[in-house]
């Protein structure tokens, strides 16, 4: 089995698990202004490696925004080592923040096998102390074998490792070294799958927009603090 090989051999299914889905949405929008010193700008539309187009995170004062080529780093036979999707931030920011003990939320509509996997591969072997996943129901149902496995994953780490399906359109990657001194967010256009098309992708290194994003949308999501939306 390679290294991006995730069996989707149907297993018992844990996805159906009540603790692992919830009609909760936010009762209102969540806002956050903060001022910004300077903004920079980087084009990835040639085939470029993330650790080249990015290798350092931006200040604190700085908001980096980067466009991608669409070119996907997932493909039909294997791994494109010159090109990114919106999942290689994850392995590629933990490297940054120490690659030890990281912590990180992650919100996506959906994702692919390699990224499952990847987030599991990190608790293994240490890179990630915690993790908190968060996708839409579309997710559990169409791509119940790759949840079922992200599900046994998360199970075999709890209560360090947590997953939840809502009504959810997020795609956010925020991420705090073993300290929580150095945190990062991401936030963009695409899910965490190989889907060929240009991206867009803001990246900050601010703490305050960090705990923006951990407070008031991926722990009141978990801790049931949002409003339940019944359907008529």
């Amino acid at each position: 089995m390679s290294d991006f090989d995730f069996d989707l051999t149907p297993t018992a299914s844990t996805a159906g698990d009540p603790d692992y889905q919830t009609a909760r949405q936010l009762s209102s929008p969540l806002v956050y202004a903060r001022r910004v010193a300077r903004r920079e700008f980087v084009s990835g539309l040639k085939r470029q490696a993330l650790t080249e187009l990015i290798p350092t995170l931006p200040p604190t004062d700085v908001d980096l925004y980067v466009v991608g080529n669409g070119a996907g780093a997932e493909t039909k036979h294997g791994v494109n080592l010159q090109a990114f999707d919106f999942g290689s931030f994850i392995p590629h920011i933990v490297d940054i923040l120490g690659g030890k003990a990281c912590v990180a939320y992650i919100s996506t509509w959906t994702m692919n096998a390699q990224h499952a996997k990847s987030m599991i591969d990190m608790l293994d072997d240490g890179r990630l102390a915690r993790l908190a996943v968060v996708t839409d129901t579309y997710f559990k149902t169409r791509e119940s074998a790759m949840c079922n496995r992200l599900i046994d994953g998360v199970q075999r780490h709890a209560p360090r490792a947590r997953f939840l399906a809502f009504k959810n359109h997020v795609k956010c990657i925020a991420i705090a070294d073993s300290t929580g001194d150095r945190t990062c967010v991401i936030t963009g256009s695409a899910n965490l799958s190989a889907q060929p098309r240009c991206e867009q992708y803001v990246i900050t290194s601010s703490p305050d927009v960090y705990a923006f994003f951990v407070t008031a949308f991926f722990e009141r999501m978990f801790d049931g603090g949002a409003e339940t939306v019944h359907k008529r």
